[in-house]
C-alpha cells in the first residue's frame, strides 16, 4: 500500500531549509561572527532594551506586519507575507539560541 505524502510535514520541511539558507545570507549581511553571533542583537541595550526583549520586538513587528498582509496585498515585493512568516520563525529559533547560550 502507497502511502501518501504529508504535504504539511513536506511544506515544513522546505520552509526550514529555506529559513536556514536566509539565516546564513542574513548573517553575513549583519557581519555575524562566531565570537559574538549575538552581536547585532546587542544593539538594543543601547536604548536600555534587553537583548531578548529586543529580538522580541522584532517578532511583533512581524506579527504586526502579518496581520496587515492578510488583509492586503504588499507594496514592497520583497516583503510579502511568507518572506515575513519566514522572519518570525528565524527571530523565534535566534531568541531560543540566545537564551540557551546566554
Amino acid at each position: 500500500m502507497d502511502s501518501k505524502p504529508n504535504i504539511l510535514l513536506e511544506d515544513m520541511d522546505a520552509t526550514f531549509k529555506k529559513c536556514m539558507e536566509t539565516a546564513i545570507a542574513k548573517n553575513s549581511d549583519y557581519g555575524g561572527s562566531t565570537d559574538d553571533p549575538y552581536a547585532n542583537f546587542r544593539n538594543s541595550t543601547i536604548a536600555r532594551v534587553p537583548v531578548e526583549k529586543g529580538i522580541m520586538v522584532r517578532m511583533m513587528d512581524k506579527i504586526s506586519r502579518i496581520s496587515t498582509l492578510m488583509d492586503k496585498e504588499a507594496q514592497v515585493k520583497d516583503e510579502a507575507i511568507e518572506d515575513t512568516l519566514m522572519d518570525l520563525i528565524n527571530y523565534a529559533a535566534i531568541l531560543k539560541s540566545y537564551l540557551k547560550n546566554k
